[in-house]
């Protein structure tokens, strides 16, 4: 009797948490332009500690760059999904990769708004 048959070997099996952590690894490495929202979000941190932001400024902050970085992940992950499934139609793959874009700059958009709302007048009163 062969033991080394897939049939009768053990196979161990990842854990949620890090089947997690190894896509978000993956999505990183992948997609550089999720590299660069991290780095915008470096100054908009940078600049709610020079005008001393109020609890309030820094929930809105932080509640649309965390959309912004996840609309951005969503993203990279579509794009990988779409290039590893065969199966997708070129009709499909357009769809995915437009709605991919569309979140993202929808997103994009609601947090320039929400940090021009928040840093203009800081920055008014600075003046």
């Amino acid at each position: 009797m062969d033991f080394t048959h897939p049939d009768y070997t053990f196979q161990a099996t990842s854990s949620a948490p890090r089947n997690i952590s190894n896509s978000l690894h993956k999505v990183f490495i992948k997609d550089p332009e999720l590299q660069v929202q991290l780095l915008f979000i470096i100054p908009v941190i940078a600049g709610g500690i020079i005008l001393n932001l109020s609890a309030i400024q820094w929930f809105l902050v932080i509640f649309v760059s965390a959309l912004f970085i996840g609309a951005g992940i969503c993203r990279t992950a579509s794009l990988l999904q779409v290039k590893k499934d065969p199966s997708m139609t070129p009709f499909h793959t357009t769809r995915i990769r437009a709605m991919g874009n569309a979140l993202l700059t929808i997103t994009a958009g609601i947090s320039l708004f929400t940090y021009m709302l928040v840093f203009v007048p800081k920055i008014i009163d600075l003046l």
